[in-house]
């Protein structure tokens, strides 16, 4: 039986690992959960696993789930980045699910890898701000990081018994609600398009991502850490169906393609099993009823975003975390209304135009760099966080 801690508990990830585990529970047992503001869904879960303790955000949160929950008073770890590294060090899992958002995923990261434990990775930040070093982590701790990815989950898949025959990897983008329009088509589309997802459900900071494919940039960097190719044996094509979710290319010109459905349940479940593959008991693909598959080329001028991912990547250093402080307070400042979607692109490249890259050797480095950007759009588009 495995020890699990289910970072980011309540959230669309999260909820699907508990489905899991709830599912599996002869082959699981939750030591953990946190979440960073949802109290009443914690407190809700942690009924259903009474062993396991628990972080909030807040320590307002922490308070509340002992109200809704009087149960689990007594099992609080604290709040805040500090309650979520006791939970990680003080039960030291089998895996931990790193469901968080943004940079505040990092730190945990380390921390399971130092307890010892295999890190479930749909924290994309952990390596496109720092994937040198936690990758390095992982290989000093003996421990795997499993992706809780559609397209790297199926990378991993395609490449197992056959990395040293592929010459390149594909990632598959399905081009997000707005994929045939222009840009002068965005200028002025409402949040609730923008999370209209056509395939998948997700997280709003993630479905605003993949609208401007700024998203599937940051997999790009993901996959580069994780698999270890180069940036020029990376490509990614548009894929409407979102059915196709890898490909590789032999050296000898022939590809092998990996088709699932569009279900996050089959990577999380092939993390938590892992190295096991096990039935998936939901409704699979049948290759009759699907039709046909389209896929078309990136076109970087109607995506600035992932060019900007690109050139990130490409600057490499600090770049990247650049990239990431500055996308996650553009999207949080388009999904509180202050700015305009195509205004997410303009900020982020002013923030890496304004930024002098620098090696990355410690996490303090990354955190250095996420400060700077934070503190640099702040002060240079104060009427916007001040509106």
């Amino acid at each position: 039986m495995k020890s699990v801690i289910i970072l980011g508990s309540t959230g669309s990830i999260g909820r699907s690992a508990i489905e899991i585990v709830t599912r599996y529970k002869e082959r699981f047992r939750v030591t953990g959960l946190s979440t960073y503001r949802n109290a009443e869904l914690l407190a809700e879960q942690l009924e259903i696993f009474p062993d396991a303790r628990y972080a909030a955000g807040e320590s307002d949160g922490i308070v509340e789930v002992g109200r809704l929950a009087p149960s689990a008073k007594d099992r609080a770890a604290g709040y805040g980045q500090s309650g979520i590294e006791a939970l990680i060090k003080e039960s030291a899992p089998d895996i931990v699910i790193n469901a968080l958002v943004g940079i505040a995923g990092l730190g945990p990261t380390l921390w399971a890898l130092e307890a010892g434990s295999d890190v479930a990775l749909a924290n994309k930040e952990t390596l496109v701000t720092a994937g040198e070093l936690v990758t390095c982590k992982a290989r000093e701790a003996g421990k795997h990081i499993i992706p809780v990815d559609s397209e790297h989950f199926s990378l991993s898949r395609c490449l197992r018994g056959n990395r040293e025959e592929t010459a390149e990897i594909i990632l598959t983008a399905s081009g997000g609600p707005f994929y045939g329009k222009s840009l002068e088509d965005l200028k002025d589309v409402a949040i609730e398009e923008v999370l209209d997802h056509p395939t998948w459900s997700m997280g709003k900071k993630v479905t605003v991502d993949s609208a401007h494919l700024l998203n599937k940039g940051l997999e790009v960097i993901e996959a580069h850490h994780l698999f270890d190719f180069p940036y020029d044996a990376i490509k990614v094509v548009i894929h409407p169906q979102s059915l196709v979710h890898s490909l590789t290319r032999f050296r000898d010109g022939s590809m092998l393609a990996h088709l699932g459905p569009a279900d996050m349940r089959l990577p999380i479940m092939s993390a938590l099993f892992h190295p096991e593959i096990v039935e998936f008991p939901w409704e699979v693909l049948d290759l009759a009823d699907i039709g046909k598959l389209e896929f078309h080329t990136v076109d970087m001028e109607r995506f600035p975003a992932f060019r900007l991912a690109m050139e990130a990547a490409a600057a490499g250093g600090t770049a990247p975390a650049v990239l990431n402080a500055a996308d996650e307070i553009a999207v949080e400042a388009f999904l509180e209304g202050r700015i305009g979607f195509l205004d997410v692109i303009a900020w982020i490249d002013e923030a890496l135009e304004s930024h002098e890259p620098a090696p990355v050797r410690t996490v303090d480095d990354v955190f250095a760099a996420d400060r700077w950007t934070r503190k640099f759009l702040v002060e240079a588009h104060s009427q916007a966080h001040s509106g």
